[in-house]
């Protein structure tokens, strides 16, 4: 937690297991394999996907993510208490063709869209492949979220001397751990990635998550992209991923 608090983010490398890790690859698989309108592809790439929004919401097995233990007693703490997950991604970056992310800050598209004004919510990342050097991983500017909300009106992309001003001072690090590895990092934090030009695919699974008491999130897109209907989450067994 001091950690988080300090740097704006924190890396847990394998919390979660090998067999819990295979359960969520399968649901995955399955997910992408449905075609449906949750699955979003890279652009101008035809049936290469590039996200699915909304997995905890279509899939049981993403659906008892959120409430593992181990994930969610990390995000209370974060937050503070009881928290709701108002979304979730599952960001595919497929070998040789996963496009990158522009520098930005999640809470200023929540701002713009889903009319959250408090920035106080946290993102937890399961890394479902390998994350190394080659692809593609996701990368933070430590201790960029003291600066606040940088408000962009109609992009998600934050302009460049703020993010060189803010790497000057306080440098890059990207984040890579073996399957299972979580990560939890703030919404003001300031974050991209590069395309993953490698052979091996780069899958984490994002969620987002308010505090309970959270009344900012309005109905303004579907579901699927922001529930703003907040349910306190509730743990589930430590075997809830594996279990028959």
């Amino acid at each position: 937690m001091n950690e988080f608090q300090d740097r704006g983010f924190a890396i847990l490398p394998s919390l979660l297991s090998k067999d819990e890790i295979a359960s969520l690859l399968a649901a995955a698989d399955a997910l992408v394999a449905e075609r449906g309108a949750t699955v979003i592809d890279e652009a101008g790439v035809p049936d290469t996907p590039k996200m699915v929004f909304g997995a905890h919401l279509v899939h049981d097995t993403f659906a008892r993510v959120p409430r593992h233990p181990y994930l969610l007693h990390l995000v209370e703490q974060a937050l503070g208490g009881a928290v709701h997950v108002f979304q979730s991604r599952l960001n595919v970056k497929t070998s040789f063709a996963g496009s990158g992310w522009a520098w930005h800050q999640d809470f200023n598209q929540w701002y713009r869209l889903d009319g959250m004004r408090t920035p106080r919510a946290a993102i937890a990342g399961v890394f479902l492949d390998d994350v190394n050097a080659c692809n593609g991983p996701l990368m933070m500017i430590p201790r960029s979220h003291r600066r606040g909300h940088i408000f962009v009106p109609d992009r998600m992309d934050i302009p460049m001397e703020i993010v060189r001003e803010a790497a000057n001072e306080h440098g890059i690090v990207p984040l890579m751990g073996p399957p299972g590895t979580v990560i939890l990092f703030d919404c003001l934090i300031i974050h991209g990635s590069a395309p993953n030009v490698s052979p091996w695919p780069r899958r984490i699974f994002y969620m987002n998550f308010v505090p309970a008491a959270c009344c900012d999130l309005k109905p303004l897109r579907p579901r699927l992209d922001c529930d703003p209907a907040v349910v306190p989450l509730t743990p589930l067994a430590e075997n809830c991923l594996v279990a028959p």
